[in-house]
């Protein structure tokens, strides 16, 4: 009777294999943000979005009803990241396997003013690479791209 309940309970418990952790970045640029990610440098590829480190519910003075970025993704509601704020991505997500990592930025301005079909063909967007080193380590800083190379 013991072993069977010795097995129920370790068949209860989850393994060190099925614990997420989010990642915590920081948004560095001086625009509040809506901030998607792909493993793909392709906008219409977006798959996942980053969150919020702070109770958006909490600031009832900004909308974002009127705002319809990417559909289809993990998201349950349009979420923007203030500037010098923190949000979340999930570790699995984050590399999956791979060693970079897309963020798509677009301002909460532009996203209020613009459809999402005039964001992507204008280019009313930019990127932020994060790539992981040899040892696993990476930037958490969210910026804009450098160099006009990059913000292509």
């Amino acid at each position: 009777m013991l072993s069977i309940v010795s097995c129920f309970m370790a068949s209860c418990t989850s393994s060190t294999d099925d614990v997420r952790q989010d990642v915590i970045f920081k948004n560095g640029t001086e625009d509040t943000l809506f901030i998607a990610a792909s493993h793909y440098d392709d906008i219409d590829s977006v798959d996942f979005q980053l969150f919020p480190d702070y109770d958006m519910l909490a600031n009832g003075s900004v909308y974002t009803d009127d705002v319809s970025l990417w559909s289809g993704i993990n998201a349950q509601r349009e979420c923007f990241v203030y500037p010098d704020s923190a949000c979340l991505v999930d570790d699995y997500y984050l590399f999956n396997d791979k060693d970079t990592c897309y963020f798509f930025l677009v301002k909460l301005s532009d996203a209020k003013m613009f459809s999402w079909h005039e964001i992507r063909t204008c280019g009313l967007y930019q990127r932020c690479v994060i790539t992981k080193n040899r040892k696993g380590e990476f930037d958490r800083i969210i910026r804009y791209a450098d160099t006009a190379e990059d913000k292509k």
